[in-house]
Protein backbone atom coordinates (compact mmCIF):
# COMPACT_ATOMS: atom_id res chain seq x y z
CA UNK A 1 0.00 0.00 0.00
CA UNK A 2 0.94 3.54 -0.12
CA UNK A 3 3.25 5.52 2.81
CA UNK A 4 0.17 7.02 3.98
CA UNK A 5 -1.69 4.06 4.43
CA UNK A 6 0.88 2.19 5.98
CA UNK A 7 1.08 4.82 8.36
CA UNK A 8 -2.29 5.02 9.26
CA UNK A 9 -1.93 1.23 9.93
CA UNK A 10 0.62 1.27 12.08
CA UNK A 11 -1.00 4.08 14.27
CA UNK A 12 -4.31 1.95 13.99
CA UNK A 13 -2.79 -1.43 14.87
CA UNK A 14 -0.21 -0.79 17.49
CA UNK A 15 -1.76 -3.34 19.84
CA UNK A 16 -2.41 -6.01 17.35
CA UNK A 17 1.56 -5.92 16.87
CA UNK A 18 2.97 -5.17 20.06
CA UNK A 19 1.19 -8.93 20.89
CA UNK A 20 3.05 -10.38 18.06
CA UNK A 21 5.92 -9.04 19.46
CA UNK A 22 5.41 -10.36 22.67
CA UNK A 23 4.61 -13.91 21.50
CA UNK A 24 8.05 -13.87 18.92
CA UNK A 25 10.09 -12.79 22.26
CA UNK A 26 8.64 -15.70 24.50
CA UNK A 27 9.49 -17.92 21.59
CA UNK A 28 12.57 -17.05 21.59
CA UNK A 29 12.58 -17.07 25.46
CA UNK A 30 11.58 -20.57 25.17
CA UNK A 31 14.36 -21.67 22.54
CA UNK A 32 17.31 -20.05 24.87
CA UNK A 33 16.04 -21.45 28.09
CA UNK A 34 15.96 -25.34 26.53
CA UNK A 35 19.36 -24.49 24.59
CA UNK A 36 21.04 -23.55 27.64
CA UNK A 37 19.95 -26.95 28.63
CA UNK A 38 20.77 -28.96 26.21
CA UNK A 39 24.15 -27.26 26.53
CA UNK A 40 25.07 -27.37 30.44
CA UNK A 41 27.67 -29.47 30.08
CA UNK A 42 29.33 -28.80 27.24
CA UNK A 43 30.02 -25.23 27.34
CA UNK A 44 32.66 -22.75 29.48
CA UNK A 45 31.55 -21.42 32.30
CA UNK A 46 31.29 -18.03 31.32
CA UNK A 47 28.51 -19.08 28.19
CA UNK A 48 25.40 -19.09 30.45
CA UNK A 49 26.17 -16.17 32.08
CA UNK A 50 25.99 -14.30 28.81
CA UNK A 51 22.72 -16.49 28.14
CA UNK A 52 21.53 -15.25 31.79
CA UNK A 53 22.45 -11.50 30.96
CA UNK A 54 20.50 -12.31 27.16
CA UNK A 55 17.71 -13.45 29.12
CA UNK A 56 17.65 -10.42 31.27
CA UNK A 57 17.88 -8.33 28.33
CA UNK A 58 14.56 -10.24 26.64
CA UNK A 59 12.53 -10.09 30.15
CA UNK A 60 13.19 -6.32 30.34
CA UNK A 61 11.79 -5.97 26.72
CA UNK A 62 9.12 -8.29 27.56
CA UNK A 63 7.87 -5.96 30.67
CA UNK A 64 8.34 -3.21 28.58
CA UNK A 65 5.99 -4.91 25.67
CA UNK A 66 3.45 -5.80 28.84
CA UNK A 67 3.63 -1.90 29.72
CA UNK A 68 2.38 -1.03 25.98
CA UNK A 69 0.00 -3.86 25.76
CA UNK A 70 -1.60 -2.65 29.21
CA UNK A 71 -1.90 0.72 27.47
CA UNK A 72 -3.81 -0.21 24.25
CA UNK A 73 -5.60 -2.05 26.37
CA UNK A 74 -6.67 0.88 28.57
CA UNK A 75 -7.19 3.20 25.52
CA UNK A 76 -9.36 0.41 23.99
CA UNK A 77 -11.23 0.31 27.00
CA UNK A 78 -11.72 4.20 26.85
CA UNK A 79 -13.13 4.11 23.19
CA UNK A 80 -15.61 1.82 23.91
CA UNK A 81 -16.33 3.90 26.99
CA UNK A 82 -16.80 6.98 24.75
CA UNK A 83 -18.31 4.71 21.89
CA UNK A 84 -21.36 4.03 24.66
CA UNK A 85 -21.34 7.91 25.43
CA UNK A 86 -21.65 8.31 21.73
CA UNK A 87 -24.32 5.81 21.41
CA UNK A 88 -26.61 7.09 24.20
CA UNK A 89 -26.42 10.76 22.69
CA UNK A 90 -27.02 8.92 19.23
CA UNK A 91 -30.47 7.23 20.90
CA UNK A 92 -31.32 10.41 22.82
CA UNK A 93 -31.21 12.71 19.58
CA UNK A 94 -33.34 9.94 17.71
CA UNK A 95 -35.85 10.12 20.62
CA UNK A 96 -35.77 13.96 20.03
CA UNK A 97 -36.25 13.60 16.09
CA UNK A 98 -39.18 10.86 16.96
CA UNK A 99 -40.91 13.64 19.08
CA UNK A 100 -40.54 16.51 16.77
CA UNK A 101 -41.98 13.92 13.81
CA UNK A 102 -44.69 13.26 15.75
CA UNK A 103 -45.57 16.73 16.84
CA UNK A 104 -44.95 17.32 13.12
CA UNK A 105 -47.87 15.16 11.98
CA UNK A 106 -50.52 16.84 14.64
CA UNK A 107 -49.62 20.06 12.96
CA UNK A 108 -49.85 18.85 9.78
CA UNK A 109 -53.53 17.17 10.89
CA UNK A 110 -54.45 20.43 12.86
CA UNK A 111 -53.77 22.23 9.03
CA UNK A 112 -55.82 19.88 6.94
CA UNK A 113 -58.67 19.98 9.46
CA UNK A 114 -58.50 23.92 9.36
CA UNK A 115 -58.46 23.73 5.85
CA UNK A 116 -61.55 21.49 5.59
CA UNK A 117 -63.34 23.80 7.98
CA UNK A 118 -62.11 26.58 5.80
CA UNK A 119 -63.63 25.41 2.63
CA UNK A 120 -66.82 24.31 4.52
CA UNK A 121 -67.64 27.71 5.68
CA UNK A 122 -66.73 29.56 2.29
CA UNK A 123 -69.24 26.76 0.52
CA UNK A 124 -72.14 27.23 3.17
CA UNK A 125 -75.36 28.74 2.40
CA UNK A 126 -77.20 30.80 5.10
CA UNK A 127 -80.64 30.80 3.06
CA UNK A 128 -82.00 27.52 2.82
CA UNK A 129 -80.96 27.05 -0.95
CA UNK A 130 -77.80 25.11 -1.59
CA UNK A 131 -75.84 24.14 -4.91
CA UNK A 132 -73.49 21.23 -5.13
CA UNK A 133 -70.99 21.27 -7.22
CA UNK A 134 -69.65 17.31 -7.31
CA UNK A 135 -66.75 16.63 -10.22
CA UNK A 136 -64.80 13.53 -11.41
CA UNK A 137 -67.97 11.82 -11.68
CA UNK A 138 -67.05 8.96 -13.42
CA UNK A 139 -64.43 7.82 -11.10
CA UNK A 140 -66.78 8.68 -8.33
CA UNK A 141 -69.46 6.70 -9.72
CA UNK A 142 -66.96 3.42 -10.42
CA UNK A 143 -65.99 4.02 -6.59
CA UNK A 144 -70.04 3.82 -5.57
CA UNK A 145 -69.98 0.51 -7.52
CA UNK A 146 -66.89 -1.10 -6.61
CA UNK A 147 -68.01 -0.35 -2.71
CA UNK A 148 -64.74 1.81 -2.48
CA UNK A 149 -66.61 4.83 -1.80
CA UNK A 150 -70.73 4.01 -1.48
CA UNK A 151 -71.81 7.59 -0.47
CA UNK A 152 -70.75 11.40 -0.79
CA UNK A 153 -72.06 13.62 1.82
CA UNK A 154 -72.46 17.49 0.85
CA UNK A 155 -70.86 20.14 3.15
CA UNK A 156 -72.96 22.13 5.89
CA UNK A 157 -75.56 24.30 4.90
CA UNK A 158 -78.16 25.77 6.95
CA UNK A 159 -81.87 27.40 7.02
CA UNK A 160 -80.67 30.56 8.25
CA UNK A 161 -77.92 31.95 10.07
CA UNK A 162 -78.76 30.76 13.08
CA UNK A 163 -81.55 27.85 11.75
CA UNK A 164 -80.96 23.87 11.08
CA UNK A 165 -77.95 22.86 10.22
CA UNK A 166 -78.30 20.08 7.26
CA UNK A 167 -76.52 18.32 4.37
CA UNK A 168 -77.44 15.94 1.07
CA UNK A 169 -75.82 12.48 1.09
CA UNK A 170 -75.95 11.00 -2.35
CA UNK A 171 -75.47 7.56 -3.65
CA UNK A 172 -74.02 7.76 -7.28
CA UNK A 173 -75.00 3.73 -7.77
CA UNK A 174 -78.61 3.86 -5.97
CA UNK A 175 -79.14 2.55 -2.35
CA UNK A 176 -81.96 0.46 -0.66
CA UNK A 177 -84.53 0.32 -3.26
CA UNK A 178 -82.50 2.21 -6.07
CA UNK A 179 -79.52 0.06 -5.35
CA UNK A 180 -77.56 -0.31 -9.59
CA UNK A 181 -80.25 1.10 -11.09
CA UNK A 182 -80.92 4.59 -9.80
CA UNK A 183 -79.22 7.90 -8.39
CA UNK A 184 -80.60 8.17 -4.64
CA UNK A 185 -80.25 11.55 -3.30
CA UNK A 186 -81.20 12.20 0.60
CA UNK A 187 -81.27 14.88 3.08
CA UNK A 188 -79.65 14.73 6.36
CA UNK A 189 -80.48 17.00 9.58
CA UNK A 190 -76.94 17.25 11.29
CA UNK A 191 -76.56 18.23 15.11
CA UNK A 192 -76.09 22.53 15.06
CA UNK A 193 -74.90 24.84 17.21
CA UNK A 194 -78.54 26.35 18.17
CA UNK A 195 -80.84 23.23 18.30
CA UNK A 196 -81.89 24.35 21.67
CA UNK A 197 -83.47 27.30 19.95
CA UNK A 198 -85.27 25.57 17.17
CA UNK A 199 -88.60 23.54 17.03
CA UNK A 200 -88.49 20.10 16.59
CA UNK A 201 -89.17 17.67 14.72
CA UNK A 202 -87.94 19.62 11.68
CA UNK A 203 -91.09 20.23 9.75
CA UNK A 204 -89.91 22.18 6.46
CA UNK A 205 -90.67 20.76 2.92
CA UNK A 206 -87.41 19.95 1.15
CA UNK A 207 -87.07 19.96 -2.74
CA UNK A 208 -84.59 18.27 -4.82
CA UNK A 209 -83.25 19.17 -8.14
CA UNK A 210 -80.61 17.66 -10.67
CA UNK A 211 -79.49 20.25 -13.49
CA UNK A 212 -79.41 19.87 -16.81
CA UNK A 213 -76.80 22.10 -18.01
CA UNK A 214 -78.08 22.88 -20.86
CA UNK A 215 -81.04 24.24 -18.97
CA UNK A 216 -83.83 22.08 -20.52
CA UNK A 217 -85.37 19.22 -18.30
CA UNK A 218 -84.15 19.65 -14.75
CA UNK A 219 -85.18 17.15 -12.87
CA UNK A 220 -87.16 17.62 -9.52
CA UNK A 221 -88.37 16.11 -6.39
CA UNK A 222 -89.81 17.27 -3.55
CA UNK A 223 -91.03 15.99 -0.20
CA UNK A 224 -92.86 16.60 2.97
CA UNK A 225 -91.08 15.16 6.32
CA UNK A 226 -92.28 12.43 8.08
CA UNK A 227 -92.90 14.15 11.55
CA UNK A 228 -93.23 11.05 13.12
CA UNK A 229 -89.60 9.33 12.32
CA UNK A 230 -86.51 9.83 13.45
CA UNK A 231 -84.50 11.37 10.84
CA UNK A 232 -86.65 14.65 11.90
CA UNK A 233 -86.37 14.60 15.94
CA UNK A 234 -83.65 16.96 17.56
CA UNK A 235 -80.19 14.95 16.56
CA UNK A 236 -78.34 13.09 19.58
CA UNK A 237 -75.38 12.61 17.32
CA UNK A 238 -73.69 14.28 14.71
CA UNK A 239 -76.09 13.09 12.09
CA UNK A 240 -80.00 11.83 11.94
CA UNK A 241 -80.33 9.06 9.34
CA UNK A 242 -80.64 10.19 6.43
CA UNK A 243 -83.96 10.80 4.36
CA UNK A 244 -85.25 11.15 1.00
CA UNK A 245 -85.56 10.07 -2.77
CA UNK A 246 -84.11 6.28 -3.43
CA UNK A 247 -85.03 6.54 -6.92
CA UNK A 248 -84.25 10.02 -7.71
CA UNK A 249 -83.01 9.57 -11.15
CA UNK A 250 -82.46 6.24 -13.15
CA UNK A 251 -79.13 5.66 -14.05
CA UNK A 252 -79.28 5.13 -17.94
CA UNK A 253 -81.08 9.02 -17.72
CA UNK A 254 -77.60 10.22 -16.06
CA UNK A 255 -75.96 8.87 -18.56
CA UNK A 256 -78.10 9.34 -21.66
CA UNK A 257 -76.19 11.91 -24.35
CA UNK A 258 -79.86 13.29 -24.56
CA UNK A 259 -79.50 15.28 -21.27
CA UNK A 260 -76.53 16.78 -20.23
CA UNK A 261 -76.55 16.15 -16.37
CA UNK A 262 -73.21 15.41 -16.43
CA UNK A 263 -71.22 17.27 -18.64
CA UNK A 264 -67.11 17.77 -18.79
CA UNK A 265 -67.39 14.92 -16.11
CA UNK A 266 -69.74 17.32 -13.12
CA UNK A 267 -73.03 16.97 -12.43
CA UNK A 268 -74.59 19.91 -10.19
CA UNK A 269 -77.54 19.07 -7.17
CA UNK A 270 -79.44 21.60 -6.00
CA UNK A 271 -81.55 21.64 -2.88
CA UNK A 272 -84.12 24.66 -1.37
CA UNK A 273 -85.90 23.95 2.11
CA UNK A 274 -89.16 25.80 2.38
CA UNK A 275 -88.52 28.36 5.36
CA UNK A 276 -91.57 29.96 5.38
Amino acid sequence: GSKEKIKEHEKSAVGAHMLLLLQHIKQLKASLCAAAKAAKGFVPQSEPSANENKLHVFENIVAVLNKEVETSHLEITAFRRQSELDQNIIRGLELKIAELHRCLTQKDAGLSSLHKSLLFSEQASYDGVFLWKITDVGRKLQDSVTGRTVSLYSPAFYTAKYGYKVCLRVYLNGDGTGKGTHLSLFFVVMKGDYDALLPWPFRHKVTFMLLDQNNREHVIDAFRPDLASASFQRPVNDMNVASGCPMFLPLSKLQSPKYAYVKEDTLFLKCIIETN
